[in-house]
């Protein structure tokens, strides 16, 4: 027995999922995947683009970090609202195409201005897929089954970033000193035009996709008083403590892996002298392979718990996850040698990527299902601003108050002491978690 969603329930007894099931996940997983090769694509030829423009860089930050996250952020909790209302495939279908078309417009731009309108677009339409994906999975999956298909749709994150940084090794490698390419039809166009056009490209069939799996049936009871934000924001209240704890550690959580992985290239680079392509492709690799099994690995093990019966199971393996997460997370920007510390990352990777499925799972266990796109969008948009905006910060600003007078290892460090701070923290949290859900499960008839 577990308490979810505010009331007490019983573990699933059914049967192994069919192939439409796992066929929607796969499908989620890649819509999953397209919105982080277009969210990712344009960091990696932010240069080229900087020099056409001719641009400096605040403006390159505004538009690669404010102008996706001010939709994004910004229309997350009309998103929400949009999954639990409507077909919640005809909005994925249409944030898709949305966001798409947007990346297309970008592949045009010949001004700044221009590119930054299609940021905005493409986090406008990048906004439904958390929400709308967490609410497809909470109504057609079993709470045992629950875990893998969210670590299913979780892993497409990792695809599309390996994605994009393979792909984005692939540009420093061949366009290198050549950023025009001449094309039948088109002529001449900057290497940047026809990599945005592609992801754009790569994109549009996702959103026919998404309309051949079945619609679930909704599990909840839709009623005009618990259709509305200020319905959740109740519920939500009612169980204020938990909701607290669990926003806390996934915001804890976060930190320690998404922002980590945007300084991590910059240590390797300034501290072992590696070269950018080589950075992109070996993180690339890493990123695939141990980022997308992490996920994988950890909706499998949540899963087995939940059948094993056994009592609070998402904050129990988030405590196993950050105690196993603390060594490789503190040393491997201490490494005596560059091969020592491409281990430690790719364990590290291994291990601590797990904490974002963690984090979801226990989400879409505590939200009803007809207020789970409302809940999950306020989380997502937490989650985004924590690691978008706070995150990435933080770990800048250790290294320039705390270590500054360290010179290049100063990232290094900053890495280190943040990942142990954060990782403790987090254990603590998880704690609090289980004795707190474990008295609610005590008062429940």
């Amino acid at each position: 027995m577990d308490i979810e969603a505010g009331r007490v329930t019983a573990r699933s007894t059914a049967p192994a999922s069919s192939f439409r099931l796992w066929y929607m996940a796969a499908i989620l997983c890649l819509t999953n995947a397209v919105s982080f090769v277009d969210r990712q694509s344009l960091p990696l030829l932010i240069n080229q683009i900087k020099g056409d423009f001719e641009i400096n860089d605040t403006q390159v930050s505004l538009l690669v970090g404010f102008a996706f996250i001010l939709t994004y952020a910004g229309l997350s909790i009309p998103a929400g609202i949009l999954v639990d209302r409507f077909s919640r495939r005809a909005v994925l279908s249409a944030g898709i195409g949305f966001w798409s078309a947007s990346t297309m417009f970008c592949s045009f731009a010949t001004s700044y201005w221009m590119m930054f309108v299609g940021r905005l677009g493409i986090g406008a339409g990048e906004s439904v897929v958390g929400p709308g994906a967490a609410s497809i999975i909470r109504d057609a999956f079993a709470p045992d089954q629950r875990g893998r298909a969210v670590a299913i749709w979780a892993m497409g994150a990792n695809i599309g970033a390996a994605a994009a940084l393979l792909l984005g090794g692939l540009i420093l490698r061949a366009v290198g000193d050549a950023p025009s390419i001449t094309l039948p039809l088109f002529g001449t166009v900057r290497s940047w035009q026809v990599v945005l056009f592609g992801c754009a490209l790569i994109t549009m069939p996702v959103a026919l996709l998404v309309l051949t799996f079945r619609e679930p049936p909704r599990t909840g009871t839709m009623t005009p008083e618990r259709s509305g934000m200020g319905a959740a924001i109740a519920f939500m209240a009612q169980r204020w403590k938990v909701f607290a704890l669990v926003f806390l550690v996934n915001g804890l959580t976060i930190i320690m892996t998404v922002p980590h992985g945007i300084w991590a290239p910059a240590m390797f680079e300034r501290v072992w002298k590696l070269s950018r392509p080589e950075i992109a492709f070996t993180l690339g690799i890493m990123t695939l392979v141990f980022g997308a099994s992490s996920q994988f690995i950890a909706g499998t093990v949540l899963d087995r718990l939940e059948r094993a019966g056994v009592a609070n199971p998402v904050p129990l393996f988030g405590i196993i996850v950050c105690v196993l997460a603390f060594l490789p997370g503190v040393y491997m920007p201490l490494a005596p040698n560059v091969t020592t510390a491409w281990v430690l990352q790719a364990i590290y990777m291994l291990i601590a990527t797990s904490l974002f499925t963690i984090g979801t799972a226990f989400i879409t266990r505590l939200a009803p299902p007809e207020m789970a796109g409302k809940i999950t969008s306020l989380h997502f948009l937490w989650m985004g601003l924590i690691g978008t905006l706070v995150g990435t910060t933080l770990y800048a600003v250790v290294a320039d108050t705390v270590y500054g007078h360290a010179g290049p290892l100063a990232i290094a460090y900053s890495l280190s002491t943040v990942v142990a701070i954060l990782t403790v923290l987090s254990i603590v949290v998880y704690l609090l978690l289980m004795l707190l859900t474990r008295k609610e499960s005590a008062k429940s008839p």
